[in-house]
């Protein structure tokens, strides 16, 4: 049951409230054996119908109410970025410099322009 409500992406406060319990049991109760990965695991289904979700909202939304629309979009977006980083997460670029290979170029192009400024050759 708690699966399902996690699923149906519903906060764990409001889990709480309907299944009259106290936060700290319901985290105790997920912190036991492997229901941390099965809790991921709804949240990232959870994540999959967040956003089908603002789909349906973008495409039934009018003129008057857009601004409204945005932040609906907006929140269920980066809810699903949380709960499912690996579709729904920002890309990051990496970049690697090898400081190493950079001052190797510099010196041998400084033994170039030392050897054409003693032999008198421009470029």
């Amino acid at each position: 049951m708690i699966f399902a409500m996690v699923e149906a992406g519903k906060p764990m406060s409001v889990i709480c409230i309907e299944l009259g319990i106290g936060r700290k049991a319901l985290e105790t109760w997920i912190e036991d054996q492997d229901r941390p990965d099965m809790i991921a695991r709804a949240r990232a289904k959870a994540a999959d119908e967040l956003a089908c979700e603002t789909l349906a909202i973008a495409d039934n939304t009018d003129p008057e109410h857009a601004a409204h629309a945005r932040v609906r979009i907006q929140t269920r977006q980066w809810l699903a970025e949380k709960w499912k980083p690996s579709v729904y997460g920002a890309k990051q670029a990496q970049v690697q410099v090898n400081i190493h290979s950079m001052r190797m170029d510099a010196l041998r192009h400084a033994e170039v322009i030392e050897v054409e400024l003693s032999t008198g050759q421009d470029k």
